[in-house]
């Protein structure tokens, strides 16, 4: 379970949501992928393209990567 910290592209709200696992992309152009769907508490199910990683969620991100190494 990862619970990584968003920003809704769509309406601007900030919100942590259960990813579950996170695979991390092999080539430097792709998006890293999550278990569970992205859930705005506004918009509801929303892709990744439409959420932005706020710091707090960087720093979640690069904490879940160290664990894979």
């Amino acid at each position: 379970m990862a619970e990584i910290n968003f920003e809704c592209k769509e309406c601007g709200s900030i919100f942590d949501c259960d990813v579950g696992k996170v695979t991390f992309p092999t080539k430097a152009n792709e998006r890293p992928k999550y278990e569970n769907k992205i859930v705005c508490p506004k918009c509801g199910i929303i892709s990744s393209d439409k959420v932005l990683l706020t710091e707090i969620g960087q720093g979640q991100m690069t904490a879940l990567d160290m664990e894979t190494w």
